[in-house]
């Protein structure tokens, strides 16, 4: 069988002192089922639409990642014993993702981020010459970027 492309949104709560530990355990997990980490994004701690377990707050790590579906059901029950989650929602990115896939997945991240800092880069530059007006809309796509 051929290993697949999950994505796991992971949603703790959000006076995790051990967050670390959370995050060296989910990878720990990962690397004993044989999967690799395509990308991991923190999203740090946010607002709730509606408060889970009396809490109006959570803290969300993505885990973009390569595997068997033995690894996501594996991750899957580990998630569901373990008391700092609040929910988790698992998804399949691609049935069948194979080395070149994961090699060009990872390319296209690192490229993805380097347009990323030359655009910043820019956007300091061209804000630091002009001064008014163009802070304004520098501002303003910082604003869209973010939603």
């Amino acid at each position: 069988m051929h290993p697949r492309r999950y994505e796991t949104l992971i949603l703790l709560a959000p006076n995790q002192d051990s967050l670390e530990t959370f995050k060296n355990k989910v990878e720990g997990l990962l690397a004993a089922g044989g999967g690799q980490i395509v990308r991991f994004e923190d999203w740090g701690r946010r607002r709730l639409a509606y408060p889970v377990q009396k809490e109006t707050y959570g803290h969300y790590l993505l885990y973009d990642y390569q595997g068997g579906p033995a690894l996501a059901a594996e991750l899957e029950r580990n998630l569901k014993i373990d008391e700092k989650v609040f929910k988790y929602l698992t998804l399949v990115l691609a049935k069948k993702f194979t080395a070149e896939d994961l090699a060009a997945a990872q390319e296209k991240l690192l490229a993805e981020a380097a347009r990323r800092e030359s655009e910043k880069a820019r956007r300091e530059e061209a804000g630091s010459d002009d001064g008014g007006e163009d802070e304004a809309e520098t501002e303003a796509e910082a604003a869209d970027d973010e939603e």
